[in-house]
């Protein structure tokens, strides 16, 4: 497999700016002076037609792989869940390296070409481009220094991730963990907000579901796909004295990334922060040769696969995990990623 961006992955950990991602958003966010919920993709506040939700349908179950049954009855209904629930339990991801209160393990360049592999296979069984792998190693470069499996641990995240909590009551009802602030941190190779982002997986899991790196990819994708269904129309945005006003954009590199990174379309309030960040997102996209102003289209995103390589039907997208998993154990077992001695490498952050 080829590893042509690891020497971009490498400069990137090092970036001073490195701080996540999803602390830069949180971030811009308390520049607006409050949660902004005009235009908001992921705000639990569904306002108009402008929220993550009203792009695209939460994706409780979210596989299109096989439709669904007909139920004849409410005890057949109840009965079609609960082993659908059963099922679902029987699922295991890829578990968190950490807890919040602890520091994130020690990361290594075979971690990192580890975890460009995995990139690498999900994006090829997508039929995605080779720009939305771009991408995926971008964000994950600024956002974990490719290291899976992390609870985000800078302030501004923790600060983000329990305000978010204390407004999504209502997206997660009957969820076990609902009650569990400490689940519901910010995770993954993306720093996904995972009071956001679950419910784009499926709002009655574990919320730390989002440590696995495959679900990440997934999930991100996902979202990208609503950014884009809903770039192009006007959305209702509000400027920094309060006034409403229609706002319409394009699907670019740049857009999608700033729509799911920092969870909305509209312009932000603080210009100066607004043009920060995307003088960052520029150079780092010149770094791993992706165009930030190139249109982009859900073609470009690919298609979760549906069958195993043996074309053994996967049912659900707990088994499109599972399964696109085996199949790099099955690689890795044949051509092993590992050197005998990893290399520590420095890193900033906890």
């Amino acid at each position: 497999m080829q590893l042509t961006a690891l020497a971009y992955i490498v400069a990137v950990v090092t970036d001073v700016f490195d701080d996540g991602a999803s602390a830069e958003a949180a971030h811009e966010r308390l520049f607006d002076d409050g949660y902004d919920v005009d235009g908001d993709l992921s705000s639990a506040r569904r306002n108009g037609s402008s929220s993550l939700d009203e792009v695209m349908p939460p994706l409780t179950r979210a596989t299109a792989t096989v439709p669904p049954a007909v139920v004849e009855t409410d005890a057949d209904e109840a009965a079609s869940r609960a082993a659908d629930r059963a099922e679902v339990a029987k699922f295991l991801p890829r578990q968190c390296v950490h807890g919040v209160d602890e520091q994130r393990p020690r990361l290594t360049r075979n971690e990192q070409k580890r975890t460009y592999a995995v990139l690498a296979h999900v994006v090829k069984r997508l039929k995605a481009s080779d720009d939305f792998l771009k991408l995926l190693q971008l964000v994950a470069a600024r956002e974990s220094s490719l290291q899976q499996g992390l609870v985000h641990r800078l302030s501004p995240d923790l600060e983000a991730s329990l305000a978010a909590w204390r407004k999504t009551a209502n997206l997660y009802e009957g969820n076990p963990h609902h009650a569990e602030p400490d689940h519901w941190q910010t995770y993954g190779l993306f720093g996904m907000n995972s009071n956001y982002f679950t419910q784009v997986w499926d709002n009655q899991a574990d919320p730390r579901v989002l440590c696995d790196a495959i679900v990440d990819i997934l999930v991100y994708r996902r979202a990208v796909v609503r950014v884009i269904r809903k770039a192009g129309s006007a959305i209702e945005c509000t400027d920094a004295q309060g006034r409403r006003f229609q706002h319409t954009t394009r699907a670019t590199w740049e857009t999608v990334h700033r729509a799911v990174s920092g969870g909305k379309l509209c312009p932000s309030k603080s210009e100066n922060v607004a043009a920060i960040m995307g003088k960052y997102f520029r150079g780092r996209a010149a770094k791993f040769g992706l165009d930030p102003d190139k249109p982009v289209t859900t073609k470009m995103l690919g298609v979760e696969p549906t069958r195993a390589l043996d074309g053994t039907t996967w049912a659900d997208q707990e088994a499109v995990v599972m399964g696109l998993w085996a199949e790099l154990e099955a690689e890795w077992a044949v051509h092993p990623i590992d050197a005998d001695e990893p290399v520590k490498i420095a890193r900033k952050g906890s």
